[in-house]
């Protein structure tokens, strides 16, 4: 069963995790929130008593063989456990009512449900694949009933698996339904950006990506001649490509696949020009000459080329101008959500003791971990930076080597 959490919870995942650059999931929160506060042991249910106390603290919700429990009592637990993953979800969500406002978009009911059925289709698309190619067919033959039936039957079994799954990730209905109204108005927010921006040059770009003539390519990193001189001394010797890529290339992920790379076409975005021209113009098996792109060098392996598909673009304009929107439109909800979660935690103040408790060590562990990423981040920089510098191409380097290297290396460097 594929999940799309990532969709589910953008944005708030973004408040969790400060103004850091990596998302961290909303579990990890919870768990950090588990110690007890001011001394309380584990297990012990009595309340903890905090500054600011109200009386509705001390109100009785149940008696247990007549001892009262208190509203204190069962409020603490739930605050510690789940308070600031709630309080950031209702904080978010008042500000992009509060955006939609001044922008003049209007989110509706029916919005919200559009949201949930989007998402709940992303979540459970694989598990009920069978059932959607048999709605397809009975809407294209009219057979309003079934289709109907087949509707229906699909919502009750997504209700279903949505239920299991927030039941394993310990994740309640409430917040489910709170991230799906937040992203309704990043949808609404998203769709007033893009309006008009899928252009029809964009969608032929699209389908040359899609339907083009493609490669599969194998490639090695490296950081310096001397490694390339080393790596192609090996080549000629009779060694696999794919042996040497694992064994030197310095992109761990594709020389663990041997230097296999995705496959690409001449329009796919992301890798420079420099390296597709080279790709395409090499023979199934032929290796290339050393290029140089963004203080790397690299040595491409074909091994085969994909001609292009026999469909007909008009066939296919208004379903890729749908699938270019839907990225997009994915990429600017998860950007908005991101703005969102920075708004909330440089604006929100909060007031209650214990949540304030938690959210100012939350704060506080954030910017430990984003001073040491930076630290890391500037280390990183100064060796890219020095092993650049100490690996520029001689006066003998080959005469293939582009006299100047492209601003960014293969989408596929980490």
């Amino acid at each position: 069963m594929k999940i799309v959490h990532g969709v589910l919870l953008a944005g708030w995942v973004a408040a969790l995790s400060g103004c850091a650059d990596q998302p961290a999931h909303v579990q990890t929160l919870t768990a950090s929130a588990q110690s007890p506060v001011n001394g309380a042991e584990p297990g012990n249910r009595t309340t903890t008593q905090l500054p600011g106390k109200s009386a509705d603290d001390d109100r009785v919700i149940a008696r247990i063989n007549g001892q009262p429990i208190t509203m204190g009592e069962f409020m603490t637990p739930l605050i510690e456990s789940r308070g600031l993953q709630i309080l950031m979800g209702l904080v978010q969500l008042d500000l992009a009512k509060q955006d939609a406002r001044d922008a003049h978009i209007t989110v509706t009911q029916d919005d919200i449900s559009h949201e949930r059925d989007i998402t709940l289709l992303k979540m459970f698309k694989d598990a009920d694949a069978k059932e959607q190619d048999q709605l397809d067919d009975a809407e294209s033959k009219g057979n309003t009933e079934k289709a109907e039936k087949l509707r229906n039957q699909i919502r009750a079994d997504r209700d279903t698996l949505l239920a299991q799954y927030l039941d394993n990730q310990h994740f309640s209905a409430t917040e489910f339904d709170l991230k799906v109204e937040i992203n309704a108005y990043l949808r609404k927010a998203a769709d007033r950006g893009l309006e008009g921006k899928v252009t029809d040059d964009m969608v032929e770009k699209e389908f040359g990506v899609e339907y083009g003539e493609t490669a599969q390519v194998r490639y090695i990193q490296l950081a310096n001649m001397q490694e390339v001189a080393e790596a192609r001394q090996r080549l000629k010797n009779g060694e696999d490509f794919g042996d040497v890529a694992e064994s030197m290339s310095h992109n761990a992920r594709t020389a663990a696949a041997k230097g296999l790379m995705p496959t690409f076409s001449r329009q796919t975005p992301g890798l420079p020009e420099t390296f597709k021209q080279a790709a395409f113009t090499l023979q199934k098996g032929q290796i290339s000459d050393t290029l140089s792109l963004g203080g790397n060098f690299f040595i491409l392996k074909l091994d085969q080329k994909f001609a292009p598909k026999a469909v007909k673009f008009e066939n296919v304009k208004e379903s890729l101008r749908k699938s270019m929107y839907d990225r997009l439109a994915q990429v600017a909800m998860e950007q908005f959500g991101t703005s969102l979660g920075k708004e909330a935690v440089a604006k929100l103040e909060v007031e209650d003791p214990l949540l304030k408790k938690i959210y100012d060590k939350f704060k506080a562990d954030q910017e430990v971990a984003m001073t040491d990423r930076q630290k890391l981040d500037d280390q990183w920089k100064k060796e890219r930076d020095a092993q650049a510098a100490a690996s520029q191409p001689s006066a003998t380097a080959p005469a293939t080597m582009p006299a100047a290297a492209p601003a960014s290396a293969p989408a596929t460097q980490p």
